[in-house]
């Protein structure tokens, strides 16, 4: 009987959930397969190391710091450590070696055969591993090995930065380190490359990916604690390059949110239309725009103005990038089976008023987000589409018919972002100066971002022209009435307030 027969009998692992992750599954081994669904959090992992143990014979580590020291070569423990993920110890004269769930078991021989002498195997957790680093017994390999404390440094400032990405790529001498800022990478400090592996190392083990493949793509994440004690979702995505693996780490800030359209930069205006629009008991609201441009902010600053204890709102993402209180929110994990399709069907049966659905990107959830707003309910999404107009023919494309998006679609926003002038007093807004000591912008003369929007509210005008087959400029021409505002008009307002420069919005405008 194999290792998954046993924890399916014994009940540690739900044979229904392994079942619909098989696609992703395919061509991989058991312990492979052990390891994913510990990624999945669908297996404990102490329970799975007590299984590990009695099956293998292998004794479970128990951390007596006074005995317990580093292996006194230092090189060949960091360079096990990097390629395996197994961490060489000394116990007493004894050559221990520490494997945990997430350390490449198919390399022991190898480690045993480099290490020169009759290694005795334990299992031990990733913690017990990580925090034996950081212990004072290991401060020699801590120096050498723990990439921790740089990591610790690359992320606080990075957070303080008000970075939404770290951007870790190898260059020749260096690895460079830079950080996505108001939508532009700004550099910081670059790291020795000797540091490079380690650091590498530790955030895949960290996010729970491979750390001896690097040269293949590879996504994971996990949770980092600030010192501040704010938590962030950390998306880890790793590309092979000709000078090495470069790494991506999306910061996503998991503090509950209190997000309002005024304050993201929308006039009074369209933020009384928008209320009003979303008060209304069913329907089709969807923003659209590019990758970064704000979409899902300005969806969740609409959720926030439903949130009330007589509405039942639902979310339906991948990943949940913003946490509300009050609020039922789902992350769909389409390796588990749990896909936008079917979880927005079972989200109907949950009898929802409000539905948020991430993003509309097929035909079966483009007629099931359609449907749902036709019977009732109110439904918040968003599109990769260029404008309002387009986004219009982008939904008949996937399939839904003419009269069904006429009666459900209400109102449509498209939106870019530009950088927001920083008002700190301190800053100079003369040509070619600003205040290199402001701690707001940092001497770029820029803090934040704001929408640059085209909205326009579907009447009935609109939907008659839908339903005879219109599209493109068709749909908005001759219509004085019409409550629609382009991105020009917002840019030029923008602009005569003095909250952006003309550098910013000009690309835009270009484009129109």
């Amino acid at each position: 009987m194999g290792l998954l027969d046993e924890l399916i009998q014994q009940e540690e692992l739900d044979p229904d959930l392994l079942r619909q992750s098989g696609s992703s599954f395919q061509n991989l081994s058991e312990f492979e397969k052990i390891q994913r669904l510990i990624q999945m959090e669908l297996l404990e992992e102490s329970q799975l190391l007590k299984q590990l143990s009695t099956r293998f014979n292998l004794p479970l580590f128990f951390r007596t710091e006074n005995h317990v020291l580093h292996h006194e070569d230092l090189p060949l423990t960091k360079q096990l450590y990097e390629s395996t993920g197994i961490l060489p110890m000394r116990f007493g004269k004894k050559c221990i070696g520490l494997l945990s769930i997430q350390s490449n078991w198919l390399m022991l021989n190898q480690a045993a055969f480099h290490l020169e002498e009759t290694v005795l195997w334990h299992l031990a957790r990733q913690q017990q591993i990580e925090d034996l680093l950081e212990t004072s017994h290991l401060s020699a390999v801590k120096a050498d090995i723990s990439a921790t404390g740089r990591i610790h440094q690359i992320f606080e400032e990075a957070i303080s930065r008000r970075g939404s990405d770290i951007h870790l790529e190898p260059e020749k001498n260096q690895l460079r380190v830079r950080y996505r800022i108001d939508g532009y990478l700004q550099d910081a400090e670059p790291i020795p490359s000797a540091l490079q592996p380690q650091i590498f190392s530790r955030i895949k083990l960290l996010a729970g990916m491979d750390i001896a493949v690097r040269r293949l793509p590879q996504d994971g994440h996990y949770s980092y604690h600030t010192n501040g004690n704010r938590i962030f979702d950390v998306r880890v995505s790793t590309l092979p390059g000709q000078l090495g693996e470069k790494l991506v780490l999306r910061l996503l800030d998991q503090t509950p949110v209190q997000h309002k359209l005024e304050a993201l930069g929308f006039f009074k205006n369209d933020v009384e239309m928008l209320y009003q629009a979303s008060q209304a008991p069913s329907g089709l609201i969807l923003i659209v725009g590019p990758t970064g441009s704000g979409k899902t902010t300005t969806l969740y600053a609409v959720l926030n103005a439903l949130n009330s204890q007589e509405k039942n709102i639902l979310t339906i993402e991948n990943p949940v990038e913003y946490h509300i209180e009050g609020i039922t929110q789902v992350s769909v994990k389409p390796e588990q089976g749990l896909g936008f399709a079917d979880t927005l069907r079972a989200a109907l049966r949950q009898d929802p008023d409000v539905l948020l659905i991430g993003e509309i990107r097929d035909e079966e959830t483009a007629n099931i987000a359609v449907k749902a707003a036709l019977t009732g309910h109110l439904v918040l999404s968003t599109l990769h589409s260029s404008d309002s107009v387009t986004a219009i023919q982008r939904l008949l494309n996937l399939g839904i018919a003419p009269d069904l998006l006429a009666e459900t679609l209400t109102v449509i926003v498209s939106q870019r972002l530009v950088r927001r002038r920083c008002t700190h007093p301190n800053v100079k807004r003369e040509i070619g100066f600003t205040n290199k000591n402001c701690l707001r912008c940092r001497g770029t003369g820029y803090a934040g971002r704001i929408p640059v929007y085209e909205i326009l509210k579907i009447n009935s005008l609109v939907r008659d022209r839908i339903e005879a087959g219109d599209t493109g400029k068709k749909l908005i021409r001759d219509a004085p009435e019409l409550y629609f505002h382009t991105l020009e008009q917002t840019a030029q307002r923008l602009l005569k307030e003095g909250l952006t420069d003309l550098e910013e919005v000009q690309p835009l405008l270009l484009n129109i």
